[in-house]
């Protein structure tokens, strides 16, 4: 049995995450306020999907909302936006790796907003940021930021209480039949 040497091991794992393109994103870090940015700088013309991973903590909702900005340039006389990006797509990730897309808004223009159509249950997240750039022989950049809010998912047992308390309630304010003949 051959051994291999660990710089030939490191090598070969460097080799592998490189042809894996963006398989391998690293996670969002979001701050105390639930805010995190991303960015892309791309140096070669051309279209890109980019993919940027977070997550909702267990026995938590999110609800997710972006904005992103593309760069510009400045091509005598004028600026112009050197990066077009023509969608961005929300999806969960599953335990096998594989992604399950989640329906999305996403209104382009100059000021690009995106979200999730529902609330993010516990569990890992991503979005594809699909582009390209708007210049012949020129790259592109983009950077946005992403906002997750999240509250407590109410548990089972609040929900009976909730409901035995409003149906006392509702017991109580029937009241009394008035026997009285006026």
């Amino acid at each position: 049995m051959k051994h291999i040497r660990l710089p030939r091991l490191a090598a070969l794992l460097l080799a592998a995450g490189l042809l894996a393109g963006n398989a391998q994103a690293d996670p969002l870090i979001f701050d105390t306020a639930g805010n995190a940015t991303f960015s892309a700088l791309h140096a070669a013309p051309g279209g890109y999907v980019d993919e940027f991973l977070f997550s909702v903590d267990p026995e938590l909702l999110g609800w997710a909302s972006g904005t992103a900005a593309v760069g510009k340039t400045w091509i005598a006389p004028d600026r112009l936006a050197n990066y077009g990006i023509s969608g961005i797509t929300f999806f969960r990730v599953n335990l096998d790796n594989s992604h399950t897309t989640l329906l999305s808004i996403f209104n382009g223009g100059t000021a690009i907003e995106f979200y999730p159509a529902a609330p993010l249950a516990a569990g890992n997240y991503g979005f594809t940021v699909n582009g390209a750039t708007a210049l012949a022989a020129r790259g592109g950049s983009y950077a946005g930021n992403l906002s997750l809010v999240t509250a407590p998912v109410p548990e089972p047992a609040g929900f009976l209480m909730l409901s035995i308390g409003i149906g006392l309630l509702g017991l109580r304010s029937r009241g009394k039949a008035d026997n009285k003949v006026g």
